[in-house]
């Protein structure tokens, strides 16, 4: 799984069939300060994640996992939204305290 935030939606008008009850999101990891790293990638989104919003991403095969329709291919979905999130006793992310 990865930490990851949500920075961005995706849509289209043309999809694989199945695909039509999920929106798409752009997510990018973060690091244990927080702080975003590496390249935005999509994620099929079950949970209707937030612009901002920290979420828990399964990628690779167990992504389609998360899905009720085990044989769509997917690569990466949100499996989670957080609400709280604290590494090494130091927290980078708290839902309740954003502004």
């Amino acid at each position: 799984m990865k930490l990851c935030k949500v920075i961005g939606f995706a849509t289209a008008s043309l999809k694989v069939e199945g695909f039509s009850p999920y929106k798409m999101v752009i997510v990018k990891s973060m690091d244990e300060n927080g702080s975003p790293v590496g390249e935005p990638f999509l994620a099929v989104d079950t949970f209707g994640a937030g612009l901002s919003e920290v979420v828990a991403v399964a990628t690779g095969a167990p992504a389609a996992h998360a899905l009720p329709d085990k044989g769509l291919p997917v690569d990466a979905a949100v499996i989670g939204l957080l609400d709280h999130v604290s590494i090494y006793k130091k927290e980078i992310y708290s839902k309740h305290k954003e502004g």
